[in-house]
């Protein structure tokens, strides 16, 4: 895997400024060594990617990556109606947030969410950080379990000696994704340099980003083609148009009869009626297109794609020298990031009938219902949003001894340190409704006094076998209108309540580590053997209390029960470097490595890990290298312990009509099912169902490795090249099974329908699916290839001036340009590992693109510094490319497919030097994405397409102070 253009890290640009470079470590391993020549690809990211990115959301610095995803940043996990608001993950290879290890300073950091061992990325914010390194393939014998796609190292500020301040503002040219930051970082040595104190105060705010604020999203959609005569036709199944919205919801209410469910009426804010407007094309049985239509709801009003964040903190370092060789150091941070995330306001669907008694309905309203049974849909505006507020608080602290001691035989480094850290999430939420109430509050009708009542408080209106609604709270029923928007605030307290959750995580190692070399007393020809190991303790805990209202079953939200879940592992590791041979004939460099690692978990045994690799440079200028690994990743706490919860799944029936010729099985299985043909499923909104945990899970076992060649021509000084080709399987890979793949593979099968899926998920009475189960197994698999590219180059421009006056006299500064790319050769999904035919591929769809760069040109000259950088996303399918039998899946939508991506970054910083008052200050200034490259029309914005810019073209600026 390439590097970002830490280019002075890397590349020699001369034979004495080889020798400096080298001194600078990048540590793909526990044995220190320059990137370059180990066999694992490393790659870093400056600090100075991290100071021109224009944002301090490090999960989107990092997701820019070619290597990494973006579906697990705060936009990839946004609009998820459950605890990821907010949450920023880094996800290697998309292989999921989970097999990827984050670590601070080569240390475990505590998980965000609960039963989760990912680290949320926005408890580290940028402001700490000095780098980031990114190690490609499976780290698990080095690192520890879950690093089977790799791990992400960052790397803090340390032993800081001075102070410096800086203050941040940016956002969009059309005004959206306003965010600010200050932050500072001070630091003093004490005690003739022995001691060395170092604190980092920050504090970002970023601003509430709405699907409908986004051009390109709003209201985007798909329509059936009135034209499609069927399967491989020719002619597109959809179009993406503008203006699809739903008919059957609105603010206000829409009334339709119970029967036919034809609409009748839409409805004024004031409770008046007013025809529905007429559909332009159809989406399914709830949505179309519509030229204008005031009476229909948006869905993307509701689609919080960033949320409103204010997140601040404080970091402090310490460092002290016992001895000359013994160190005392601690590492403790506060981090707290306040969330403001909602989701839909509570709505109805066909849920509830109308009584014709109902004291609401005023005369205008009885004559458009002219005598029919009639339901309604509404959005639940007036009682509010579903508010999800999250306050995340992170707790760390980190002390430990380090230092060396000489013995006959070698000299040893060694780390001993303590780690605990905690993570505590509170999430208060509102606008939910009370079912029971509700239905009471409804069924509103006059009373003998002539008073508005419910009918449940007024025996006199109660009809023979009248049954009063279950689930009812003991307060008093107050009536409660569903056309327009009138209620009173006590109507809208009566039918919904607020609830608090808590989730506490936290984590404990003890972890010691060494490393010395065989120079004291045996040699290979290439230099001494290199040995590193160590040993870890750690223990996770996650506890997750749910509101004690919506656990007694009375609210709309499904009740989840308490959970806790822990466990400990217990892990020893030893790792080796021998170099063969050296600075021979056909021989520059011959070394070998090796790393073993053996884990004896709480839960699932004993796991071992291993991993050999090699480096062959059979002349200077060009170095082989490759690995070869067995990682494994063991079930987190949800995986393992998750009690049977209940949630909300939002899935489409593939037995509708509009669905149903996807696979050629549907057809036949889904009349074997009952089901009728022409079916029109109304399965457009989430349904209830339920998930939970496995305790019998066993470890995931992936074998990764790599094969790559490093090129750095002495002829061209400054200049390296690198391409590194991996391949990852993932088997017993731990999967939840999805509730969509679940009912699809019920359909889907060959030879009939598949009895296993079927028995997981129910139909209702009117036909649609109801009810759904999903659990944890280890079934299934995944796979990837690929290969990653840089090339890079940095050059002092007075040296090119010299070598060639008469063209580049009097031209100064340095300049270094790189290129990071990847190729992706293949990313495919088994649900089943044992059942190879069923693959999903996802190499060439939306957030897996075949080809990605990233390249960054930066100038430097006295005070002044101009970087520019460009990220390239290849063109991807809008449609699911994994072949069927019989299906043309480019018919599915038109356009078929998102157009090649190429966005530009320009920044400009300057140093203030010779100005009385003003030296020490640095001014500086940004446009991202400055050819206004806007965002292509029908995507989500969040999840898989969280790969592109949201906004177009943005600007940001700020000021640095330096004392």
């Amino acid at each position: 895997m390439a590097a970002l253009p830490a280019v002075a890290q890397q590349v020699p640009a001369t034979d004495q400024e080889a020798t400096t470079v080298d001194e600078i470590v990048v540590t793909g391993s526990r044995i220190p060594r320059p990137n370059l020549e180990q066999p694992t690809p490393v790659s870093t990211v400056p600090r100075e990617a991290i100071d021109n990115a224009g944002t301090q959301n490090l999960g989107d610095i990092l997701a820019q990556l070619p290597a990494l995803s973006a579906n697990a940043t705060v936009r990839g996990n946004s609009d998820s109606f459950g605890d990821d608001g907010g949450l920023n993950f880094a996800n290697l290879r998309n292989l999921g947030a989970s097999r990827t290890l984050t670590l601070i300073d080569g240390k475990r950091h505590v998980g965000g969410d609960a039963g989760n061992a990912a680290v949320d990325l926005n408890a580290v914010p940028a402001a700490l950080v000095d780098h980031v390194e990114v190690i490609t393939g499976g780290a698990s014998a080095v690192y520890g379990s879950d690093a089977v796609s790799g791990v992400v190292n960052i790397i803090l500020k340390d032993d800081y000696e001075g102070g410096e301040m800086t203050a941040q503002y940016g956002g969009a040219e059309s005004g959206a994704g306003k965010a600010w930051s200050v932050n500072g970082v001070f630091g003093k040595n004490f005690l003739d340099g022995r001691a060395n104190l170092t604190a980092t105060l920050f504090y970002d705010h970023s601003d509430q980003v709405l699907a409908s604020d986004i051009k390109a999203i709003k209201n985007w959609g798909t329509i059936l083609n009135p034209d499609d005569t069927g399967p491989n036709d020719g002619v597109p199944n959809r179009f993406i148009v503008p203006n699809v919205l739903t008919d059957f919801l609105d603010e206000n209410g829409v009334i339709f009869d119970a029967g036919t469910f034809e609409i009748i009426s839409a409805f004024t804010r004031d409770g008046r009626p007013v025809p529905q407007q007429p559909r332009l094309g159809d989406n399914s049985f709830a949505f179309g297109q519509f030229a204008d239509c005031e009476t229909c709801a948006s869905l993307d009003d509701y689609v919080v794609l960033v949320p409103k964040t204010d997140r601040y903190g404080a970091n402090v370092r310490g460092r002290f020298d016992i001895t000359d060789n013994v160190t005392a150091y601690v590492d403790a941070k506060y981090v707290r990031s306040e969330i403001k995330d909602f989701f839909q306001p509570s709505f109805t669907f066909g849920d509830y009938l109308i009584e014709p008694d109902n004291a609401f309905i005023t005369p205008e309203i009885a004559t458009v219902v002219a005598g029919r049974d009639i339901t309604f849909g509404r959005f639940n505006e007036d009682i509010g949003v579903r508010t999800n507020d999250i306050t995340r608080e992170t707790y760390r602290a980190v002390a430990g001894l380090k230092g060396k001691f000489e013995t006959g035989l070698a000299d040893f480094d060694w780390d001993l340190s303590y780690n605990y850290g905690e993570t505590q999430n509170t999430f208060k939420g509102s606008g939910n409704t009370i079912p029971g109430n509700y239905a009471a509050a409804i069924d509103a009708v006059r009373a003998p006094d002539g008073s508005i009542q419910c009918r449940v408080n007024v025996p006199s209106a109660q009809y023979l076998g009248y049954v009063a609604p279950t689930g009812m709270t003991n307060e008093t029923c107050v009536p409660f209108n569903v056309f327009g928007r009138q209620n009173t605030a006590a109507a809208i307290d009566y039918v919904s309540h607020d609830s608090t959750r808590t989730h506490t995580i936290t984590q404990e190692v003890v972890s010691g580590l060494f490393n010395f070399d065989t120079s004291k007393f045996f040699n290979l020809p290439g230099g001494p053997l290199a040995f590193a190991g160590g040993f870890e303790y750690r223990k996770e805990t996650s506890e997750n209390i749910n509101d004690a209202f919506v656990k007694s079953g009375l609210s709309e939200t499904a009740p989840q029960p308490d959970a806790y879940g822990e466990f400990d592992v217990t892990e020893g590791f030893l790792e080796f470097n021998a170099p063969l041979l050296a600075d021979m004939p056909f021989a520059y460099r011959l070394s070998i490595d090796g790393a073993y690692r053996y884990a004896d978990y709480s839960t699932v045994g004993g796991a071992e890990a291993w991993k050999v690799g090699g480096v062959y440079a059979p002349v200077r200028d060009v170095t082989f290298r490759g690995t070869y690994s067995r990682a494994v990743r063991a079930p987190n706490i949800t995986e393992a312990f998750l009690p049977a919860t209940a949630g909300f799944f939002s899935v489409t029936d593939p037995c509708d009509v509009t669905n149903i010729n996807q696979d050629p099985n549907r057809v036949a299985n889904c009349a074997a099912a009952g089901v009728p043909v022409g079916f029109n499923s109304n399965t457009n909104a989430s349904i209830d169902g339920t998930s939970s945990g496995n305790p019998n899970l066993n470890a995931e076992e992936a074998k990764s490795w790599t094969a790559g060649v490093v090129l750095q021509p002495r002829w061209m000084p400054g200049f390296s090249f690198t391409a590194d080709y991996y391949d990852i399987r993932i088997d017993d890979a731990i999967a939840s099974i999805g509730a969509q793949s679940i009912i699809n593979n019920c359909y889907d099968a060959n030879g009939g329908l598949d009895a296993g899926y079927c028995s997981l998920f129910t139909r209702g009475a009117d036909g649609n699916i109801n009810f759904v189960e999903t659990t944890y197994i280890n079934a299934a698999a995944l796979e990837t290839t690929g290969w990653d590219f840089q090339v890079a180059y940095t050059k002092n421009l007075e040296e090119l001036a010299l070598d060639h006056p008469t063209m580049f006299g009097g031209i100064k500064g340095r300049l270094s340009a790189s290129l990071t790319a990847n190729h992706l050769t293949k990313l495919n999904f088994f649900e089943f590992q044992d059942r190879p035919d069923q693959v999903n591929i996802n190499k060439g769809e939306i957030g897996a693109p075949e080809w990605a760069f990233q390249s960054r040109v930066n100038y430097t000259n006295g005070p002044l510094t101009l970087a520019w950088e460009a990220r390239f996303q290849d063109e991807v399918a809008r449609f699911d490319v994994t072949p069927k039998a019989g299906i043309n899946p480019e018919e599915n939508t038109y356009p078929a497919y998102v157009r090649a991506q190429f966005y530009h970054d320009f920044t400009v910083r300057y140093a203030i030097e010779n100005v009385p008052y003003a030296r020490g200050l640095e001014v500086f200034g940004g446009v991202k994405n400055a050819f206004n490259n806007t965002l292509p029309y029908g995507l989500s914005g969040n999840g898989t397409s969280s790969i592109y810019d949201l906004y177009g073209r943005q600007f940001f600026g700020g000021i640095r102070a330096r004392f």
